[in-house]
């Protein structure tokens, strides 16, 4: 079972810089050790990190990811997790997805991350 706890300083500060790079994708270069594996929810697919920003890269009309709005980081005995959110555009229609990403930190580096993505919808 994974706890909220203490986080050492590396942690702490991967978790901070962590919900910033989300809106400065290639800051997740410095952040992911070499190796890092990224898991989506919405493709049952583990990646690179440079796939991974690569794919919202090319998914991005003119170049201009989304703006990603953070709602807190909490610290776990392995790592932590981010919550946040994004507004987008699928087929024609605005959503808002939530995100919640699990990541793994191993001597201030992230080595594994996985991301769950939730449309926002409406009860009933």
């Amino acid at each position: 079972m994974t706890t909220a706890v203490t986080p050492d300083e590396a942690t702490r500060e991967i978790g901070e810089a962590w919900a910033k790079a989300l809106n400065s994708l290639d800051s997740f270069y410095d952040l992911c050790a070499p190796g890092c594996k990224v898991w989506h929810s919405n493709d049952d697919q583990w990646i690179s990190v440079e796939t991974a920003i690569e794919n919202v890269h090319k998914r991005t009309p003119g170049d201009t990811p989304p703006t990603f709005e953070a709602r807190g980081v909490t610290y776990t005995e392995k790592g932590f997790f981010n919550e946040c959110y994004v507004e987008v555009e699928l087929m024609g229609n605005p959503m808002k997805l939530h995100l919640i990403q699990l990541v793994e930190v191993e001597d201030g580096k992230a080595v594994s991350v996985k991301e769950y993505i939730g449309p926002e919808m409406p009860v009933g």
